[in-house]
């Protein structure tokens, strides 16, 4: 399947130059906001498209372009990056210390919640503009992957308020963790639903809801959900060469072009050994340099390798991984399953080491490496706290951190201290928004 990325500053372009075409002279003297598209101005299949095109955009931002977007600042949280620069609320991040007025984080978060609220008001305006279309449902499982992550990398309580077509912004009240995995589940059934039978789309809506599944804990559903997904099925966000920042892999440029993150080795005691333990599926070099801050080695991660490199969202790999932990858990092949995929790559087969944790332990590293930078780790850290009992001191990176100090004990991002001007929470002035810092 193939995704397009096309920024929301395009798609007004050439919305404002096909109707400036029928204008009389004095509206071309008019200052138009070139960032709004609003409804009325967006009308049958070409405003379909429009609105499409937009929603990609966002997604791409608020996934792997843009600032970092979540792929980057989840990395860096969990222990596929460590930082090479300066930035004091990059540091916060690293060092898993995040103070609720990071301004970064703030950018991330609203980046995110721009491309939850564009993909669901997409979806809704290209039902009425072009029913029937299958990419009505690419936008309603791009909007179940925007819940999913808002459930996999914050904290519990995030409140989703809505900016609807037509209309001011309806402030919303806080969501859980789990209500937000229930949210996710909606738009993926939703996706299904629209699919007209697309063999790519009930593809992507059925790895997302097998995700939701698998954070809520329930192996056997998430299995079920994606064990029609074929192996060598993929579905990426796109990036572009020579584009804007918002269309650029932010992996690729903030560590080779920037300088500002290094590929992790072993990090905080309890990170995968990413460098040191060499395997294809996390390919590097060692720059021979340091990074922005002019100390800290640079090493590159070469899975991604341009401006360009896309981004796989869901794939049929991580299909069979979640077979794989289905089967862990129920006395299945989960090893078979495992190394099916590791000769389909070339590599050793891996042998049962003997024991429940170190079990677990296995297939989440061969998880951290087949889905290296892809916006799963930090996810999947969570998940060995919450589902499989681990301390958050055994698999996160913990005790001296590099660049002084000690790490910290946070374990998903805090919600920006600017969601207290959300109308829905008045009384909460001067408090942590966040229900739960918990994993």
């Amino acid at each position: 399947m193939k995704n397009r990325i096309l920024d929301i500053r395009t798609a007004a372009v050439l919305l404002a130059t096909a109707g400036a075409a029928s204008c009389d002279t004095d509206r071309l003297l008019e200052v138009v906001d070139p960032d709004i598209v609003t409804p009325s101005d967006v009308v049958g299949a070409k405003g379909a498209e429009l609105y499409w095109a937009g929603a990609i955009g966002l997604f791409g931002q608020a996934f792997s372009s843009g600032a970092g977007g979540q792929v980057v600042y989840s990395g860096m949280l969990a222990d596929e990056f460590h930082l090479s620069g300066t930035f004091p609320t990059r540091n916060e991040v690293d060092r898993r210390e995040m103070d609720d007025r990071n301004g970064t984080l703030l950018g991330q978060y609203r980046a995110l919640h721009r491309a939850r609220v564009g993909t669901r008001n997409s979806a809704e305006r290209m039902g009425e503009l072009l029913p029937g279309d299958s990419r009505i449902a690419e936008m309603w499982s791009l909007n179940g992957f925007s819940n999913l992550l808002f459930a996999e990398h914050y904290c519990s309580g995030v409140p989703f308020s809505e900016t609807p077509n037509e209309g001011d912004i309806v402030y919303g009240e806080q969501q859980t963790t789990d209500q937000i995995l229930e949210a996710a589940a909606t738009s993926f059934g939703l996706a299904e639903a629209a699919s007209a039978g697309d063999a790519d789309q009930l593809h992507l809506a059925a790895l997302g809801l097998a995700r939701a599944f698998l954070n809520r804990g329930d192996r056997a559903g998430a299995a079920a959900a994606a064990a029609g997904v074929p192996t060598d099925w993929s579905y990426s966000i796109r990036s572009k060469e020579g584009g804007t920042a918002g269309q650029r892999n932010a992996v690729f440029e903030l560590n080779h072009r920037q300088r500002r993150w290094s590929l992790s080795d072993a990090e905080g005691e309890n990170g995968v050994a990413f460098r040191s333990a060499a395997d294809s599926r996390v390919p590097w070099i060692d720059s021979g340099s340091t990074g922005f801050d002019e100390e800290t080695p640079l090493y590159h991660q070469l899975k991604y390798d341009s401006d360009e490199s896309d981004v796989v969202l869901a794939s049929g790999l991580e299909a069979r991984l979640i077979q794989a932990e289905h089967e862990l858990n129920s006395g299945g092949p989960w090893l078979a399953t495992l190394n099916a995929l590791r000769e389909g790559a070339g590599l050793p087969a891996l042998e049962d080491p003997g024991n429940d944790d170190a079990r677990v332990r296995l297939l989440f590293e061969e998880r951290a490496r087949w889905l290296f930078g892809s916006a799963h780790r930090l996810g999947d850290l969570r998940r060995l706290v919450r589902q499989y009992g681990f301390g958050q001191e055994r698999v996160f990176p913990t005790g001296t951190f590099f660049k002084g100090g000690v790490y910290g004990t946070d374990v998903n991002f805090p919600i920006p201290f600017e969601e207290h001007e959300n109308e829905a929470l008045a009384g909460l002035e001067g408090q942590s928004l966040c229900l739960s810092r918990g994993a």
